[in-house]
């Protein structure tokens, strides 16, 4: 079965701002009562905040398949500091000539570009050649990168309008990240 997440990248807070977005939005979703305030193991490999009485608010149907408050892991695992928010076999689509592919040849070297501090680092479509910086590839299953994300562990969907929310509320551009391990 395994374990899946979806994380919601900032694809625009900087280092320095990332630390203080992440408190605001913690202490934003507490409120709401998506989250519970107390850090718990509820997150795989790491803490987390286990999901609040009102998750449902950012959740787009209803919890029947998962269960969610009766899982163990099923926490919001918050990561501040540059990462690479990756999915395992992520299809990325080209803006200028619509190609979708997944990344391989020269990907890893632009990723790893990109983590050492070259925030402009780019990949070109294997279809048209065109370039786009790493930051701005999309897709049905994108990899974000950013110095905050918000990792959800084993929630149903995330709604639309809660990544709108989450958007609105840190002033940033959100990427949804979705992975299944």
């Amino acid at each position: 079965m395994g374990d899946s997440f979806q994380i919601i990248v900032d694809r625009d807070a900087s280092a320095d701002e990332a630390p203080r977005l992440a408190a605001e939005v913690r202490d934003w979703l507490v409120a709401r009562r998506i989250i519970e305030g107390g850090l718990t193991d509820s997150a795989l490999g790491d803490l987390g905040h286990r999901p609040g009485l009102g998750y449902r608010a950012a959740v787009a149907g209803p919890d029947e398949e998962t269960g969610i408050l009766s899982l163990l892991t099923n926490g919001l695992q918050i990561e501040v500091g540059r990462t690479v928010f990756y999915t395992i076999g992520g299809e990325l689509e080209c803006r200028a000539c619509g190609a979708r592919f997944e990344p391989e040849d020269g990907w890893a070297e632009a990723v790893d570009d990109w983590y050492s501090g070259n925030d402009g680092a780019e990949f070109g479509c294997p279809n048209c050649g065109k370039p786009e910086r790493l930051v701005e590839w999309n897709g049905a299953f994108p990899w974000g990168f950013g110095n905050l994300g918000f990792k959800f562990w084993n929630w149903p969907p995330l709604s639309g309008r809660f990544i709108q929310d989450m958007a609105e509320k840190s002033g940033h551009r959100m990427l949804l990240v979705r992975g299944h391990l």
